[in-house]
């Protein structure tokens, strides 16, 4: 596909946040060693519940900076790792030789899938990054193709309420930035605004994120060949009722912060259904 300047836009600003070395461009915590205990390293929450690992062949869909490439690597997985930024690519293939193993590690946007043959995984593991992208549809189109039958699709990203009410509390409440049905980017309102802030790390990266509504994704993964058996709504934390009203911990506890979703194409099925682009 031809230049994209969201995606080349949010490339450049997610190199700046990784040369800053923001804790979500590199690796979190140490895997452990036996293989059970890997499994709940890479998917706490068990979405992959009675999916065999081991042979497997995985597609880690903007997935570089972290380990999740390497632990189902190391779960013994044929793994292809696709990333927009180099820098997190290269952080993965550093982790992956300390680890000693092998995978295929591909810059990429994840809206062209096209290098991939159809039905090429049997899982497409895809976490938090549907927000940076214009056309989650078309993604989950090419998801649909490049997946399997009989093969999961777990996904994660903001939850597109909560999205549109972070930095706006005034008066006793939140104020979303823009109606939860406009498709456009969230807007920034100033400078601090768009910096990411960790500890003492300060980066000013304004992203273009979109805040994608459920029936959106719902629809979209239907349409592409696959349906849906798990939705869920959660924050990274339990509600903590000393956080700071208008925080972000503060909102996390009164709405959800991320919304996952885990999907099945069926065994047999044809491949995803055609859309005029």
């Amino acid at each position: 596909m031809g230049a994209d300047p969201v995606v080349e836009h949010n490339r450049r600003m997610w190199d700046r946040l990784a040369r800053a070395g923001i804790p979500y461009t590199r690796p979190q915590g140490s895997p452990p060693r036996s293989r059970a205990a890997l499994r709940r390293f890479l998917d706490p929450e068990s979405r992959l519940k009675g999916v065999r690992i081991a042979g497997a062949r995985v597609l880690a869909l903007a997935a570089g900076g972290g380990w999740d490439p390497v632990v189902f690597a190391m779960l013994s997985a044929e793994t292809t790792l696709l990333d927009l930024s180099r820098r997190q690519l290269d952080t993965v293939r550093d982790l992956a030789r300390r680890r000693r193993v092998g995978l295929r590690i591909l810059q990429g946007n994840m809206k062209d899938l096209s290098r991939f043959g159809p039905e090429e995984f049997d899982i497409v593991w895809h976490a938090h990054s549907l927000v940076f992208v214009d056309d989650a549809e078309r993604v989950l189109r090419e998801v649909g193709r490049v997946l399997a039958p009989g093969g999961t699709y777990v996904t994660s990203t903001m939850h597109p309420t909560t999205l549109r009410l972070y930095g706006t509390y005034r008066d006793g409440g939140w104020r979303p930035r823009t109606s939860y049905f406009d498709d456009g980017p969230i807007p920034h309102r100033d400078r601090r605004d768009a910096t990411w802030e960790f500890d003492r790390i300060r980066v000013v990266a304004p992203t273009i994120e979109y805040g994608h509504r459920i029936e959106t994704l719902v629809n979209g993964i239907a349409a592409a060949g696959m349906w849906v058996d798990g939705l869920w709504e959660h924050s990274p934390a339990p509600p903590d009722p000393s956080a700071e009203p208008g925080s972000d911990d503060h909102l996390e506890s009164v709405f959800p912060a991320f919304l996952e979703i885990r999907a099945r194409k069926p065994a047999g099925a044809p491949g995803a259904h055609k859309h005029p682009e």
